[in-house]
């Protein structure tokens, strides 16, 4: 009878514990991003939803100017799987979105193969016209010059949003297969006259009438990693260059080949 006892008193006790809260179930990892290398110019591309997500390129003194042809076309060099655009036409419906370049036709120049690579659609995404032609030209002309004076290596890409309010500009996934970014990011790393190694960076809101002026976007390396967050690889930039911060960007050099 006491053993029944100490066994009811038992089960009672259990009952009222408190119970502990049931665990976090752990996010899922982010997709891995397949490499594409296009000889001149490098592509982070994520295969599952068929977005580039980074590019990377080192320029040197420009020595070229070939004619641009815009022979934009389906990238069918992707591996099996992957996901890519599945039209090259231009993003018309809505107007005011051009067929925007991560890594620009312009600075190769001096290859056809590159400036043809350049028109895959794996390295283009929804650009509104006025961001494309005015604020990230910018940055391509700053790269133009930049580069005659001394290397510069390019690193930049696209931020795409996937819920909520980032959906609303969305409006080529059934006619192209994309999504639209809601930002994009650069980074310029050269040196300077006295060959000490600096660098710039920008990260650029995805929006129409942002101007020329680039000042408000300047952002350091490492301010652009946090943004980016951990599921994105770290920029390759030296450590102790990626809290520099310039208080303002660079200026355009006085015989800068902007063609």
């Amino acid at each position: 009878m006491r053993r029944l006892l100490f066994l009811l008193l038992a089960l009672s006790l259990t009952s009222c514990a408190p119970r502990l809260p049931s665990p976090t179930p752990p996010e899922p990892a982010a997709t891995p991003l397949t490499l594409l290398d296009h000889g001149r110019f490098r592509l982070w591309y994520d295969c599952q939803r068929g977005e580039p997500h980074r590019f990377s390129f080192t320029l040197d003194k420009d020595q070229g100017h070939l004619p641009r042809v815009d022979n934009f076309r389906i990238d069918r060099s992707l591996p099996e799987g992957c996901m890519g655009q599945f039209s090259a036409k231009a993003y018309s419906t809505p107007k005011g979105y051009h067929r925007g370049h991560l890594a620009a036709n312009n600075h190769f120049d001096d290859d056809r193969a590159a400036m043809d690579a350049s028109n895959l659609m794996t390295n283009i995404v929804p650009q509104l016209a006025s961001h494309n032609s005015r604020t990230w030209y910018q940055t391509e002309l700053l790269t133009e010059c930049y580069r005659d004076l001394r290397p510069v290596k390019v690193i930049g890409g696209v931020v795409f949003g996937h819920a909520g309010a980032a959906l609303d500009n969305d409006a080529f996934v059934q006619s192209h297969g994309i999504a639209t970014p809601e930002a994009f990011w650069k980074v310029l790393l050269t040196e300077d006259e006295h060959g000490q190694r600096q660098v710039i960076a920008w990260w650029i809101p995805h929006q129409a009438g942002l101007g020329t002026d680039l000042d408000p976007y300047l952002r350091s390396v490492r301010q652009i990693e946090t943004a980016l967050g951990r599921d994105e690889p770290p920029i390759e930039v030296p450590e102790q260059l990626k809290d520099q911060r310039p208080p303002h960007t660079w200026p355009l050099t006085a015989h800068c080949d902007r063609e």
